[in-house]
C-alpha cells in the first residue's frame, strides 16, 4: 500500500514564526550559493597556478554548479510550501504578511507580487487588489502568470460589480485561447478561465441553472482547499437562490470551517442566516462558550 503525503500547513504557526522561518531559509539559501562561488573561484585559482589539474577542475566546476542547481531547487520547494498558506490553510492575513517581506519590484509583473494581490483579494479588499494588479501590469503572453492574473483581474470585477469589465476580458481571452494550438502549455489554464468567466457572466445576468451548472463542475474540478471554498461558497449563493435552502445551507456551514480568514466565511456566514433563522456556531466557538460558562469546571479534590 502506498503511503499517504502528508499535507502542509502552517496553521497554528505566528505570522511571526512563519517569516522567521522564511528569513532562516533565505539566509541558509545565500550562505550555500556563496560558498559554491567560493568554490569555483578557488578552483580557477588554483587551476591558474597550477596546483590543480584539468580533471579536477572540471570535476570542481561540475560540483559547484550541481550545488547551485540543487539549491535552487530547494528555493522553490520552500516557496511551494509557503503558497499552502494560501491554498491550503486558507489563511491570506499570514499570507500577506509573509509576501510583503520578500516584494522588491512592484510596478512590473512578478509572482510575489501577484500573490500579494491574491492574498489582498481574499481578505476581500477588491479595490486595493485591483489598483495593485494594474499597477504591476500585463504579463507576457507566453508567461505562466498570463491567465492567472486575468482571473484575478475578473474575480476583482466581478466583486465590484463591473460587468461591462468582465465581458471585455472574456473577448480577449477568447480570442487568445482560439489562436493557441492544442499542444500549447497553457490552453487547459486559458479554457479552464473561459470556464470560469462563462460562470460569473451568467451568474450576473441571473440565469441561475446554466450558472450552477458551471460552479458545481468548477467545484469538481477544484484542486485545493482555497478553489473547493470559493467554488462552494458561489454554488451555496445560487442554491439559496434557486429555493434549495438546505443544501445552501450545509455548503455555507463548510466555508465557515474551512474557509480561514477569506472573506467568504463573513459571505458563508450571512448566508447560513438567511437559511435558518440563527447563527452558525463552529465546534471551536462552542467549545470556548462552554468554557466561559465553566461547563468544564472541574470538581475540587478535598
Amino acid at each position: 500500500m502506498a503511503a499517504t503525503r502528508k499535507k502542509i500547513t502552517f496553521k497554528g504557526q505566528s505570522i511571526d514564526a512563519v517569516i522567521r522561518q522564511y528569513k532562516r531559509t533565505r539566509l541558509i539559501s545565500y550562505a550555500l550559493y556563496s560558498l559554491a562561488l567560493l568554490m569555483v573561484m578557488m578552483s580557477l585559482t588554483w587551476y591558474s597556478v597550477d596546483s590543480l589539474t584539468a580533471l579536477g577542475l572540471i570535476l570542481t566546476v561540475g560540483l559547484a554548479v550541481f550545488a547551485v542547481y540543487v539549491i535552487h531547487n530547494i528555493g522553490i520547494y520552500m516557496m511551494t510550501r509557503y503558497l499552502e498558506i494560501l491554498r491550503a490553510d486558507c489563511d491570506p492575513k499570514k499570507f500577506e504578511a509573509l509576501y510583503s517581506k520578500m516584494e522588491v519590484h512592484p510596478d512590473r509583473p512578478n509572482e510575489i507580487t501577484f500573490n500579494i494581490c491574491r492574498a489582498i483579494y481574499y481578505q476581500g479588499r477588491f479595490q486595493e487588489a485591483l489598483d495593485r494588479l494594474k499597477a504591476m501590469g500585463r504579463p507576457k503572453e507566453n508567461s505562466s502568470m498570463y491567465f492567472q492574473y486575468y482571473n484575478l483581474l475578473a474575480s476583482c470585477y466581478d466583486e465590484l460589480g463591473d460587468v461591462e469589465k468582465l465581458v471585455l476580458i472574456k473577448e480577449k481571452i477568447g480570442k487568445q485561447v482560439l489562436s493557441m494550438k492544442e499542444k500549447d502549455r497553457y490552453i487547459g489554464n486559458g479554457r479552464m478561465l473561459m470556464m470560469i468567466l462563462d460562470q460569473m457572466l451568467t451568474q450576473k445576468e441571473g440565469r441561475i441553472s446554466r450558472s450552477r451548472a458551471l460552479c458545481e463542475e468548477l467545484l469538481d474540478n477544484a484542486t485545493f482547499t482555497l478553489a473547493r471554498i470559493q467554488w462552494t461558497c458561489r454554488l451555496a449563493v445560487l442554491e439559496y437562490q434557486s429555493g434549495t435552502g438546505r443544501s445552501a445551507m450545509e455548503h455555507a456551514a463548510y466555508v465557515i470551517d474551512d474557509g480561514g480568514s477569506t472573506f467568504y466565511v463573513e459571505r458563508a456566514r450571512e448566508l447560513y442566516k438567511k437559511c435558518c433563522g440563527h447563527d452558525y456556531v463552529t465546534e471551536q466557538e462552542q467549545f470556548q462558550a462552554n468554557l466561559a460558562a465553566g461547563m468544564y469546571d472541574q470538581e475540587k479534590e478535598d
